[in-house]
């Protein structure tokens, strides 16, 4: 267990640097953001998805704005299938002869590209992290050195990457970033000098604080920061299915004129993305002069997007092909594993690319699916399997393949159907959005389950852009949005010293010291709280840490604690190691431990935690950042034994 170490003597500078990376805004909660405004803005919407991207903004001046002054990004440069989405994809292969972009649409034809990261940032719960690491230790059995070497491409250039999740989503954000900046005239430097400017993200409804974090610390090292908008005044997060909602409850209102949208009534809005599914219901609360909606209940979501009927597909197709056969299409299939996200080969890039064009044209007229095998499998015969690299997938498989998927979605959106139900009403509209949602085989099963109530079914237009639209929406009517998550950034790295038990590959040999029991690596800095983490206004950050405390029954009185907080940019690598980092630090907080008090509580309850001549017990330090408030404590069985403020 980890142990505490004293406080540094006196010579520790006080003093911050100045030097910092850019940082998003730091707005009040309550102020600005809530008064009508009549100065220029602007908004810029970001959806960043699991298979397409989208940007949009606009520059209303105070808080009302037409839809149609509402612009969304489709210039995305040379070799770009220029629509108002690019994909989610990202090589760091070497472009080919045609220089591609090596992101979105623009790949060389060899390339590997990473595709489907966003997921991976959402993995925070424990049953996705044993999977995750479950799905490793699988994979590792069969890789080795070789494969590892055999996995380069020409230069030595990895064919996949060794990158983080969180890294290679900024590396994708950053060429979106770049894009941006080049292609949209009006975002000159003086416009931005002297616009205030908002940044609406959309994210799924279940994402957890990690997820949240992790992107928020990618867009801003990609380019969204007060660096590049020095009037930034608010970064917020809205759910996906949220945004989509005001979005098609605006189009209704303003651009159809449509008598169906009316105040006290219910809808139901469905956004069926690529990888997850959200799920929400609303009544109108009202029309004019400003479009309020009341969401019922709990939005819901799942990971049931259209890539997971990709997913089941590539497993049925792996189970036919033999696994000699499936890793010529697949080559890094055992270095994914390991990896924790996916890449795409040449060959898997074209195989999918056919299955979707399948996938979006599959309805339920449609009859066995045809499809055709790349290269090296070209010509392959397996007898009742493939013919001369044809694979026939018979309809009713297909349908499965859909179902796995579509059970989820209608399941929810039944569930929204009760809830509304359970206030005494029905839903009048339901409204489906999504790249999933264009889909003619999920639209047909949904209005299946909609014959038990009397609800219309719609699919409004631009439904693809409908999210980034809405999440521009929001940002316009921000002081009538409630569930907008506003966000600040922490300023500082907080870390406490302790000895962790001693490991090799982890600490250096020189902090190591012995005792009876244990090795340990003393005066190691545990760091709790980072600069640049996300802050959000109602979700204070709370981190906890449990160690060791060991001294001589004879000891009394108390021992200082103590907290420190990085002096230097975030640029520069954190120290690990106490010794070689005084000048880097300087203590924020001081907590006190009653030696006396544990020693006689402990006695209290029949000698808990005491030797002849020691006393041991567990402490848990407990710290909590809310806004721009830090605070700690430190608690010992369920009592406080100190408390404190934390300089920030």
């Amino acid at each position: 267990m980890d142990r505490p170490r004293p406080p540094p003597p006196p010579s520790i500078p006080t003093g911050r640097s100045s030097g910092s990376v850019p940082q998003l805004a730091s707005p009040t909660v309550n102020g600005s953001s809530t008064r009508e405004i009549q100065e220029t803005r602007l908004i810029i919407g970001l959806d960043y998805g699991t298979t397409f991207t989208g940007i949009a903004y606009a520059t209303p001046s105070g808080t009302r704005c037409k839809l149609s002054e509402i612009t969304v990004m489709k210039d995305w440069g040379a070799q770009m299938l220029n629509q108002g989405k690019v994909p989610s994809a990202i090589s760091y292969s070497r472009p080919s002869e045609e220089m591609e972009q090596q992101w979105g649409s623009s790949l060389s034809p060899n390339a590997v590209s990473m595709v489907h990261t966003k997921l991976e940032l959402g993995i925070q719960d424990v049953l996705g992290e044993l999977d995750m690491t479950l799905q490793v230790l699988d994979g590792m059995k069969n890789l080795s050195f070789v494969d590892m070497m055999a996995a380069n491409g020409q230069d030595d250039l990895p064919a996949y990457s060794h990158k983080a999740p969180e890294e290679i989503v900024t590396d994708y954000l950053t060429k979106v970033f770049e894009r941006l900046d080049e292609a949209v005239e009006e975002f000159t430097d003086a416009f931005r000098r002297h616009t205030a400017t908002d940044l609406v993200v959309t994210i799924p409804t279940d994402w957890s604080y990690m997820a949240i974090n992790s992107t928020y610390r990618a867009l801003s090292r990609a380019g969204f920061n007060r660096a590049n908008f020095p009037r930034l005044q608010e970064v917020m997060f809205v759910t996906e299915s949220e945004a989509a909602a005001h979005y098609v409850a605006r189009f209704y209102r303003d651009e159809r004129g449509q008598e169906f949208l009316k105040e006290n009534q219910y809808f139901v809005l469905c956004d069926a993305g690529g990888g997850t599914v959200d799920v929400v219901s609303y009544m109108v609360k009202k029309l004019h002069p400003v479009l309020q909606l009341e969401q019922v209940g709990k939005p819901t979501g799942k990971k049931c997007g259209s890539i997971f009927i990709n997913r089941t597909f590539l497993k049925w197709l792996r189970d036919r092909l033999g696994e000699h056969h499936y890793r010529q299409l697949d080559p890094n299939l055992d270095i994914d594993k390991d990896a924790f996200h996916a890449s795409e080969s040449p060959a898997m890039r074209y195989l999918m690319q056919k299955f979707d064009e399948r996938k979006q044209g599959f309805d339920r007229d449609t009859g066995d699916v045809y499809i055709d095998l790349p290269a090296p499998l070209d010509d392959l015969i397996i007898p009742g399997i493939v013919d001369q690299g044809q694979m026939i997938i018979p309809r009713d498989l297909m349908e499965w393949f859909f179902d796995i998927c579509i059970g989820d979605v209608v399941g929810m959106i039944k569930y929204h159907m009760d809830k509304v139900e359970e206030r005494g009403a029905l839903p009048k509209n339901l409204f489906l959005v999504g790249g999933f949602g264009a889909s003619d085989y999920l639209q047909q099963q949904i209005e299946l389950t909609l014959k038990l109530w009397k609800i219309k079914f719609r699919t409004p237009e631009e439904s693809w852009t409908a999210i980034v639209r809405g999440a521009v929406v929001c940002g316009i009517e921000k002081g009538n949005i409630t569930n907008m998550k506003r966000s600040t950034y922490c300023r500082h790295s907080y870390a406490i010293c302790l000895d962790e038990l001693f490991s090799e590959h982890a600490h250096a040999k020189g902090d190591l010291v012995e005792t009876k029991q244990n090795k340990y690596a003393q005066s190691q800095l545990i760091w709790l709280l980072n600069e640049g983490d996300i802050v959000l206004a109602d979700q204070p950050r709370r981190v906890e840490r449990e160690f060791d405390i060991e001294f001589p029954r004879s000891r009394s009185g108390t021992i200082p604690f103590p907290i420190y907080r990085h002096t230097m940019s975030e640029e520069e690598e954190r120290p690990t190691r106490f010794k070689n980092a005084r000048d880097e630090l300087e203590p924020a907080c001081t907590l006190e431990i009653n030696l006396s008090r544990i020693v006689r509580d402990c006695e209290k309850n029949r000698g808990w935690g005491l030797t002849a001549t020691m006393c041991k017990t567990t402490l848990k330090l407990d710290m909590i950042l809310d806004w721009d408030v830090l605070g700690a404590s430190l608690d010992w069985k369920g009592t406080t034994l100190s408390r404190a403020n934390v300089e920030y």
